[in-house]
């Protein structure tokens, strides 16, 4: 492993670049006093001896009782482990934390435990919203209603939401997929189409998914652009009337769209 991605692993660990950059000269030094180690690593000494002291303190570096003081790294796996149970400390204290705020919030906000039955949440980015639609897809009881572009389709399989339909409809859930299914995406819809029921729809720009006539997952910004979608941005609710003016829609397109069987038995292969 190179310097370079030794520090970032020890930066992922939680060090900075200094304590990075000092604790892996020291261990190529074996034992070293911290001016030795500043010109090693090019840190100046404040720097060195700052680094040196944090590093001291979480134990990651021993220190001699000598004049100057020398110091001396501790193995990998040694320091790794103490950071893991640093990580599982914090871990215990957060859910600690948790159960506190927990059973204090509703006196704390002033209400019963009972929640608004109206609900809104914005979502931003592409990981975040993939990320809520897998667990809102794989939350469904009874149905799940999805108008989408070849780009969702691309996106949702890169972020597995295809294996959390298919794990969906094994527990009885029926799912209705909304898409315009055209030449240059024939393959993909015809893949699609072995797990859900889906229509051809012309022209089919929106992208939303309704589960169990209940709640919604719209996307406000739709970034068709990138591979990513970093961009994107959508919204989830529950509001009825939301809920239920988006299931007409589908409804009534649904009606009027084409079975993907027809479609893709139209279509010209690529």
């Amino acid at each position: 492993m190179r310097l370079s991605e030794a520090t970032e692993a020890l930066r992922r660990i939680g060090l900075s670049e200094y304590e990075a950059v000092v604790f892996l000269n020291l261990a190529r030094a074996g034992v070293a006093t911290a001016g030795e180690i500043a010109r090693a690593s090019g840190v100046n000494r404040v720097q060195t001896y700052r680094a040196l002291e944090s590093l001291e303190g979480r134990g990651f570096v021993e220190v001699t009782l000598e004049r100057p003081k020398r110091y001396a790294a501790r193995a990998a796996d040694e320091v790794f482990d103490m950071v893991a149970e640093e990580k599982r400390a914090e871990l215990d204290a957060l859910e600690a934390v948790r159960k506190g705020v927990r059973a204090a919030w509703p006196a704390a906000a002033g209400r019963s435990q009972d929640q608004p039955s109206v609900r809104l949440q914005v979502i931003k980015g592409s990981a975040q919203i993939y990320k809520t639609m897998r667990r809102f897809v794989g939350g469904a009881k009874k149905e799940v209603l999805a108008f989408t572009t070849t780009k969702g389709v691309q996106r949702a399989y890169r972020a597995g939401i295809n294996e959390v339909v298919v794990e969906a409809t094994s527990r009885g859930v029926e799912a209705k997929l909304i898409a315009d299914i055209n030449e240059a995406n024939r393959a993909l819809m015809t893949r699609v189409a072995r797990h859900v029921a889906l229509r051809h729809a012309d022209k089919a720009r929106g992208r939303l998914i309704i589960v169990d006539r209940e709640s919604i997952l719209a996307f406000l910004i739709q970034d068709e652009q990138t591979i990513r979608g970093d961009r994107e941005t959508a919204l989830w609710t529950n509001s009825p009337d939301f809920v239920q003016a988006h299931v007409e829609l589908f409804d009534q397109t649904w009606k009027r769209a084409v079975p993907a069987a027809a479609r893709l038995a139209g279509l010209k292969p690529n």
